[in-house]
């Protein structure tokens, strides 16, 4: 056995120590082993033969959980996707202005693409509550004067109209078929970002949750600064359900998904996201 540096030092001083200490300890009794002839032998055997095997703690490793499915997320060897998918628990589903005055035809504020994801937004909530995941509906409840929209949105609210999404409103109601049931949270903006002079962060961070999945209107604006906000925050994974989301026109609903996927936001369809299991 080899020894480097100040090893071989220790290994004669602590041998002369323990004989010494030993004889002087029991001169009568060289058959009988003393105490600390064993504690001295234990200790100096121990060091080294953790000196010599060089070993290191037995911490567990982070692994990376890799991609199985071909969803084309761009994301390299980890999927955001998978990610949520072991950590139903840890995930909140945020369910983003689906209501009458953005997604009805009559609406003054109406997306045109928002009819036609509403039946996939009505299955994700159902998925959700199956998967035990917290909903979060995010809406706006606006002032009936207009005190605190955005500036270039005040004009609706002028001259005793009944501007979009005013609380109390037909227009501020969810649209059929969907429903705020016991155990959900509602949750009221008056700007784009969910995040944005709200609690959403503190109620997120008090429940557990560092996992985000979106859906609802419209993908430029609210969908894209909350999930940017989102992004910013270190939730991770947040995921976009990209046909349970939607926008005025396909190209500008694809065009802010390319951007969203290049900040590592996973992108997959509502069946993919419903095939993946916790």
């Amino acid at each position: 056995m080899k020894f480097k540096n100040s090893w071989p030092k220790l290994w004669l001083l602590l041998m002369q120590s323990h004989r010494l200490i030993s004889i002087a300890i029991e001169p009568h009794h060289k058959l009988t082993p003393s105490p600390f002839s064993i504690s001295t032998t234990s200790l100096l055997c121990s060091a080294l033969t953790l000196r010599h095997k060089n070993k290191q703690p037995n911490w567990s490793k982070p692994s990376l959980v890799r991609s199985k499915s071909g969803l084309g997320l761009g994301l390299g060897p980890v999927d955001p996707l998978e990610m949520a998918a072991g950590a139903w628990n840890r995930t909140a589903l945020l369910v983003i202005d689906m209501q009458r005055d953005f997604i009805e035809n009559q609406g003054p504020m109406l997306v045109k693409g928002g009819k036609e994801i509403v039946p996939n937004v009505i299955k994700a909530v159902e998925v959700a509550r199956q998967r035990g995941i917290l909903i979060v509906w995010v809406v706006r409840e606006n002032d009936p004067l207009g005190r605190d929209v955005e500036l270039f949105r005040r004009h609706y609210y002028a001259g005793g109209q009944v501007g979009p999404a005013s609380k109390g409103s037909p227009g501020a109601e969810l649209v059929e078929g969907l429903v705020i049931r016991e155990g959900d949270y509602k949750l009221v903006k008056t700007r784009f970002s969910a995040f944005f002079a709200t609690h959403l962060h503190s109620l997120l961070q008090g429940a557990g949750i560092n996992n985000l999945v979106i859906t609802g209107v419209q993908t430029p604006n609210c969908v894209r600064q909350t999930v940017f906000d989102a992004v910013a925050l270190d939730y991770q994974p947040v995921t976009v359900i990209v046909d349970a989301t939607a926008a005025a026109t396909p190209e500008i609903h694809l065009a802010n998904v390319f951007d969203m996927k290049n900040i590592g936001v996973a992108t997959p369809t509502l069946q993919e996201w419903i095939d993946f299991k916790a």
